[in-house]
C-alpha cells in the first residue's frame, strides 16, 4: 500500500476536496506519511529555505510572528471557509496565509502532516518533488484558480497525471 502520500492544495474547491480525501486516507491509514504542498509561482522575497536533502526544488515554510498573524484572516473552518481569494497580498503574505489555512484545518482534524511550499512552476515543481520525497500517491483536486493562486488550472492536473513518478489520484 501507500507510504508517502502528498495532496497538492492551493485553496480551491478542487483542493479541498483533495485535501478532504487526503486527510480521510491518513486516518484510516494512520502510519502512511502526509505532504500537504502549495506552490507559490509568483515568490520573489527572500525566505529562509528548507534544508531537504536531495531535492532540486526550492522548498520554503514561512514562519509566522506575532505581526504577521495580525494580518491574516481568521481561523479557517468548514462552516466559514475563507480562502484568500479577494486579499491584496504579497507573494509572501499569501504564502503565509496558505501556510496558516492549512495548518488550521489540519489540527481542527486532528491529523498530523507536514506542510510545505515550493517555489517555482507547478507542472515541473511537483513532479521534481514527488521523485525527490519518494512520494508514492500524489491527491489533486481536479480544477482550480487563476491569478496567484493558480496552480490546479485543469491543464496542470493533466501535466501533473502525465509527469508525475507515482500514482496520482484525482479528486472530483
Amino acid at each position: 500500500m501507500y507510504k508517502n502520500m502528498a495532496v497538492a492544495y492551493d485553496g480551491s474547491d478542487g483542493s479541498r476536496l483533495a485535501f478532504d480525501k487526503a486527510v480521510e486516507m491518513k486516518q484510516a491509514l494512520p502510519d502512511i506519511k502526509l505532504s500537504i504542498i502549495y506552490v507559490n509561482e509568483e515568490f520573489q522575497e527572500n525566505v529562509s529555505l528548507l534544508d531537504s536533502p536531495g531535492t532540486s526544488a526550492p522548498i520554503f515554510s514561512p514562519t509566522l510572528d506575532s505581526t504577521s498573524t495580525q494580518s491574516l484572516p481568521p481561523v479557517v473552518n468548514d462552516e466559514e471557509y475563507d480562502s484568500a481569494q479577494g486579499l491584496e497580498t504579497s507573494p509572501m503574505e499569501y504564502s503565509k496565509y496558505m501556510h496558516n489555512s492549512i495548518q488550521q484545518q489540519l489540527d481542527a482534524k486532528g491529523v498530523e502532516a507536514s506542510v510545505l511550499a515550493l517555489e517555482g512552476t507547478a507542472s515541473k515543481t511537483i513532479p521534481a518533488f514527488i521523485e525527490e520525497q519518494k512520494i508514492d500517491l500524489l491527491v489533486v483536486g481536479n480544477s482550480g484558480k487563476s491569478g496567484l493562486q493558480k496552480f490546479f488550472v485543469g491543464s496542470v492536473s493533466r501535466k501533473l497525471i502525465k509527469e508525475a513518478a507515482c500514482s496520482v489520484l484525482v479528486v472530483k
